[in-house]
Order: structure tokens, then C-alpha cells, then sequence
């Protein structure tokens, strides 16, 4: 079948040969005496059956040509013919990643955060709308629907996340609240390839034919995104005011409940945590996964010929995994959370019991109010441009003082799992005037201005 289009020009007509979109339908009934459906071909687009929804051959005969005829019109102009609502499509994303995660080809977290993502703002938003009729304006709408989730859309009216945990065996569900403000630069470049992920899903099962652009605003703001850290009198004046403070409380006389102990071991768990992510530069989440069967010590020759010991960890966070050296100055705040263990416990801890654990040996995840408390009393809560210290901090400061000490970029980078695009862009933020002596030399190896004073 050959069909010609008529173009009205200026004083004649031109032909313009094109190819059909569908050789036609095919109407049949099953079974005998049942409903009849009709069957065609979209090119491009695959096969079509489609139930008419009557039994009268004359009324299927009409039905059957009018899907035919709108099927084409819509390929015509480049639209998917098959009618799946947007919410249809993402559940069927979804329980794609979950069987993914269960076979073990995708990282447990996929099953654990993109399902919320999907379900809370893509669905949220595009609900009842068909995939294939979304365009880019459609995408730019979302986008302001994103940015006012929390402040004044939906999320506003109950400003909490809602997870599910295994606590005890059992499935529990747990919320917290909604960090104030709007989305960062990162997530949204996240959630950005997430949804573009969908739509690609949604294409290779023939729902949507062209992709529209999915890119996250752009912030033409110029920002500092360098986390704060310590320089090296700030990391000291910090260990010596954290020393101080667990002396306090190391006395346990005049202390029936015990009350003042336990304050001596948080202080103590505390600045062990302090100075192993200071000479290791783990991440928070990587320390606090850490199990004492991934701490291992190892005899080196160092710079200097002499044999010393050094601690190799298996690190987890962020859904990877690696092998890292700490700095050999680890190896004491190692052994005194070896002694807590034991103090907490009454025995020696296994290869499955966690390094940071409570007082009943269980692992904790966060040291966030002692480290606030620790810091506002050194007097470095607060960076020079204004930015909060945390946790992340210990991870600039041993990045920044690798750095200085002639560590190259690439060999610090797989230490501590990033690149050394990141390290650049984020954490190499040694001042000038740190390296003043470099930044000074004699050109012509005689000063042409005696400045010294005599």
C-alpha cells in the first residue's frame, strides 16, 4: 500500500512520496462467537491487539477502523500509540530494580531509596498523565514542582520521611524530618538521572518513542562547595580540648549510679573517633560500618628503613566497597576501643562486632550531638566563611594534609574512594600562604633586593 500527500505550492502542485506508518488492520474473533479484537502494526512501534469490546462484526468492523486510523495519526506525528499512564510504567520500573537487587546485579540501596524517589515526586507529579505525551515543558514544571515539595507542596503538610527497617527481625517503620530548605544542586542531578532512566525503561518497552530533554536546573551561582576543615594548629588545639575533656570524668569516685563513668567512656569513644577518621579520612558512614574483622595490622619497611606497623581496613560506604591504609597513628585509638569493648561487654571483641558501639556493645551511627558539643567548646564549630564543622571535616583535614606532604592525587584518591577530579574541586583547598616558602624563590639565585634585616 502506497499513499501520495498533496502540498499546495505557489503555482502548481508537488508530490511527496512517503511510506505508510501501518499496512492496515486485521479484525478477528476470539473465541468463536466471542468478542472480536483487531491486530496492526505501527512501524517503529511493534505489533497492536486490541480488544473492540463487541460481538457484532459490523460495529467491530467500525470500531476496529477508527483505532486503526487514530494509531496512525499519532505515529504520524511521532507520538507512541499505546495508552500506559505514567504511574503504570514507574511501578513497573520499580519492580524492575527490586528483581534487579535480588539477583544481585544492582546494590541493595537502588531497592532501598529509588522506589521513594519515584513514587513521592515522579509519580506525584505525573499521575494520571500518559508517558508518551510528556514533553520538556512538562519536565521544567516538575522541576519547580521539586524545588516547593517541602517548603509549600504536598510535603509541607507533614514534613517527614518515611522508611522501612529491620529493627529486632521485624520490618519497622521509622521517620525523620525533612532537612529545612530546598533541594541541593546534587540531589537534583541525581534524581535527574533517575527519571531519565525511567523514561529510557519506558522506550525500550515500546510506551514512549522520543525522550524529552531531562536535565536539573543549573544554579549560575557562584558557591564555594568546600566542605570546612582544620588546619594543623586548629586539629591540635581540638585533640588537646578533647583530651582535657575526657580527664574530667575520668575519676569515677563519689559516683554510686555510675553516671560520671559512662560520660568518661562516651568522651573517650568520642576522640577515639575523632582521631581515627583524622588519620584515615573515612567517611562517617564508612566508620561506623566498620566491623573489627575488617582491621588488620600489617609490618612495612617505612621511608626511613625502619620496620613499623600500619592498619589496613576493608571500607564499605556508598555502596562500594575497597582496601584502605590509615596512618600507623591509629593503631593506639584502636586498641583503647578494644578496651571499651571489653569494659562494655566483659569480653574481647569478634570479627562481626562493631569498632563505635554503645554500652551494650551494640553499633551506633552517629556521634553528631558529643562531636557539636566537643567542637563549639575548642571554639571551631564555626569555619571562617561561616560554614558549620562536622564529621566530614576529619575527611578535609587528612585529604589537605596528604596533599601537603607530597601525596599524589591519583594514589589519594583510591585511598579514600574518590577521584581526583573530586579532590580538586572540593577538598585541596591548601591558602597560599601555606606553602609561602615555594612561592618565594630566588629566580635568579642571587637577590636582586637585600631584604633581609641585619
Amino acid at each position: 500500500m502506497m499513499r501520495w500527500l498533496y502540498a499546495k505550492g505557489d503555482n502548481n502542485h508537488r508530490q511527496i512520496k512517503m511510506d505508510p506508518v501501518s499496512e492496515g488492520y486485521t479484525l478477528y474473533q476470539r473465541p468463536p462467537n466471542g468478542r472480536y479484537y483487531v491486530q496492526y502494526s505501527i512501524k517503529g512501534q511493534g505489533q497492536q491487539r486490541l480488544s473492540l469490546g463487541t460481538s457484532d462484526p459490523i460495529e467491530a468492523e467500525r470500531r476496529a477502523q477508527s483505532k486503526w486510523i487514530k494509531a496512525c495519526a499519532l505515529a504520524e506525528v511521532g507520538l507512541s500509540v499505546n495508552k500506559k499512564h505514567f504511574e503504570k510504567i514507574a511501578e513497573e520500573f520499580i519492580a524492575g530494580i527490586e528483581l534487579a537487587v535480588q539477583r544481585g546485579e544492582k546494590a541493595e540501596y537502588h531497592a532501598k531509596q529509588y522506589p521513594m524517589i519515584v513514587r513521592r515526586y515522579f509519580v506525584e507529579h505525573f499521575k494520571g498523565k500518559l508517558m508518551s505525551a510528556l514533553k520538556a515543558d512538562d519536565i521544567d514544571e516538575y522541576w519547580d514542582f521539586r524545588k516547593e515539595y517541602w517548603i509549600t507542596g504536598p510535603g509541607s503538610k507533614n514534613p517527614l520521611i518515611e522508611y522501612t527497617r529491620m529493627i529486632k527481625g521485624e520490618k519497622t517503620r521509622v521517620f525523620r524530618p525533612v532537612k529545612e530548605g530546598y533541594p541541593s544542586k546534587s540531589t537534583l542531578h541525581k534524581e535527574s538521572l533517575l527519571l531519565r532512566q525511567l523514561f529510557e525503561f519506558g522506550q525500550r518497552r515500546g510506551y514512549v518513542i522520543e525522550i524529552p530533554e531531562i536535565h536539573a536546573p543549573k544554579d549560575k551561582r557562584r558557591k564555594d562547595n568546600s566542605r570546612p576543615g582544620f588546619t594543623w594548629e586548629e586539629f591540635m588545639h581540638l585533640k588537646s580540648v578533647s583530651e582535657d575533656r575526657v580527664r574530667e570524668y575520668e575519676l569515677s569516685q563519689g559516683d554510686p549510679t555510675g553516671k560520671n563513668q559512662k560520660t568518661y567512656q562516651d568522651r573517650l569513644r568520642l576522640h577515639c573517633f575523632c582521631m581515627i577518621a583524622a588519620f584515615t579520612g573515612m567517611r562517617p558512614t564508612e566508620l561506623f560500618n566498620l566491623s573489627w574483622g575488617d582491621i588488620e595490622a600489617r609490618k612495612i619497611h617505612a621511608e626511613n628503613g625502619e620496620l613499623c606497623d600500619v592498619t589496613v581496613m576493608q571500607v564499605r560506604g556508598k555502596g562500594k566497597e575497597r582496601e584502605m591504609a590509615a596512618m600507623p597513628e591509629t593503631l593506639t585509638f584502636i586498641n583503647l576501643l578494644k578496651s571499651l569493648f571489653y569494659v562494655a561487654t566483659g569480653r574481647m571483641p569478634m570479627d562481626s562486632d562493631p569498632v563505635f558501639f554503645n554500652h551494650e556493645g551494640k553499633r551506633i551511627r552517629s556521634f553528631k550531638i558529643g562531636l557539636a558539643n566537643l567542637l563549639i567548646a575548642a571554639d571551631l564549630r564555626e569555619a571562617r566563611n561561616g560554614k558549620l564543622r562536622d564529621s566530614f571535616s576529619f575527611r578535609h583535614f587528612y585529604i589537605t594534609q596528604q596533599i601537603r606532604e607530597g601525596v599524589g592525587h591519583h594514589l589519594l584518591g583510591r585511598n579514600v574512594g574518590t577521584s581526583s577530579k573530586m579532590i580538586d574541586a572540593y577538598y585541596s583547598k591548601i591558602r597560599p600562604t601555606d606553602e609561602i616558602a615555594q612561592l618565594i624563590p630566588d629566580w635568579s639565585k642571587k637577590r636582586l633586593l637585600q631584604y633581609r634585616r641585619k
